[in-house]
């Protein structure tokens, strides 16, 4: 039997030990109701990290490097001017093309006065022709009767087929002259037209010695140097647009049976901690798992095969308005959690969108001004202002 000593004692650590079981069974009661609830609608992983678009810049034209406008760790603006190359070259080149066109609209005016020539040729030949053709009649109906000798005769009706062939041989090159005009101006004229593309290649060239941001972002990887010959395509350096990013969460297979696209997600990144949440959503599948797309893929048809879940990246957005409050670099890791409760969406991607999901503008006015000094070398070296 107990000692009355030891009765208080047992009761205390029957009492702990009923509260302690009564905690834990309260402990799981409640992580049933959330799992009911709430966990088994939930996938998480710590295997998913930001990506985003990393835009290469190269230059469109050779040349040499004179200028570098903006470094490593630099914010760029669409249409900003991040590396110059030397325009000597090309300034040539350009003013070449203007005296090409110029010489040209001259040639192509000089056609149209030919025809205007022998068109005036031709009306001549015609009166001469007349002529020859009434002096050869009177002189045929008088050589009978010995009032006009024979030998004169015969030299009216000689210049009268010359007469003749020489209207024919105008009108021949009148024709010929027409069809290197037919249907044009002097500024529609296929020669012109051609000159005018050259001139617009000369100016384009000239003016993509400036290499221009494509987009807003940050500059990284730089390796174009003062003084240094680069080619049309050669690397420069990169920029990353910290408003296109996106994470790609490495998912177990088993995970994946009730994710759907349009799937609301959660994300931490060590960056900030748990205590900043960035709000997402689920994207697509990749379609396939890392290792296909690896540069050597398994082979799985052989004796010691061992089967190891396979990871799938999933693609998903983040909040643009998270994003301007945290911002996110490229390769960071986070921390992913998937709400599985509405499972309506699609498994798969529908069609294409209609709209560009990237676009720039920066190339939309490279030719802007060309027109109009094509247009001033035309008028100033054609003798008809209208064309």
């Amino acid at each position: 039997m107990s000692s009355p000593e030891n009765v208080p004692l047992n009761k205390k650590r029957n009492f702990l030990t009923l509260v302690a079981v009564a905690f834990f069974l309260a402990c799981g009661f409640a992580y049933l109701i959330y799992w009911i609830g709430w966990g088994r609608f939930e996938e998480s992983t710590d295997d998913a990290y930001v990506n985003g678009n990393m835009i290469m810049l190269t230059p469109m034209v050779d040349g040499i490097v004179t200028s570098i406008w903006a470094d490593n760790a630099q914010l760029v603006e669409p249409g900003q001017p991040i590396v110059e190359l030397d325009r000597h070259d090309y300034e040539i080149a350009f003013e070449r093309a203007k005296g090409h066109l110029a010489q040209t609209v001259r040639e192509v005016t000089q056609l149209f006065l030919k025809v205007d020539e022998l068109e005036a040729s031709v009306e001549a030949r015609k009166a001469d022709l007349l002529r020859a053709s009434l002096d050869f009649e009177h002189r045929q109906a008088l050589v009978d009767d010995g009032s006009v000798s024979k030998e004169d005769y015969e030299h009216s009706e000689t210049t009268l087929y010359a007469a003749y062939s020489l209207l024919n041989e105008t009108q021949k090159k009148l024709e010929a002259a027409y069809a290197e005009i037919q249907g044009t101006t002097i500024s529609s004229h296929p020669l012109v037209h051609q000159a005018q593309e050259s001139l617009k290649f000369a100016f384009l060239e000239l003016h993509r010695c400036s290499v221009l941001s494509p987009i807003r972002g940050i500059v990284t990887q730089r390796k174009v140097q003062l003084g240094e010959r680069v080619q049309a395509s050669d690397p420069l350096l990169s920029i990353v647009p910290l408003e296109e990013i996106w994470v790609d969460a490495n998912f177990r297979e088993v995970q994946l049976k009730n994710l759907r696209i349009g799937q609301p997600t959660l994300l931490t990144s060590d960056m900030y901690g748990s205590g900043v949440q960035f709000r997402g959503t689920v994207v697509g599948l990749n379609p396939g798992t890392g290792s296909v797309f690896s540069i050597l893929p398994p082979q799985n048809a052989t004796g010691n095969w061992i089967k190891i879940i396979q990871r799938i990246p999933v693609k998903i957005s983040i909040d643009p308005e998270d994003l301007k409050q945290h911002p996110l670099v490229l390769g960071l890791s986070m921390d992913v959690t998937v709400d599985m409760h509405n499972t309506t969406g699609a498994q798969l991607p529908g069609l294409l969108m209609e709209r560009p999901i990237y676009q720039t503008t920066i190339y939309d006015q490279e030719l802007q001004g060309v027109d109009i000094l094509i247009e001033q070398i035309i008028k100033k070296n054609s003798f008809d202002d209208s064309d």
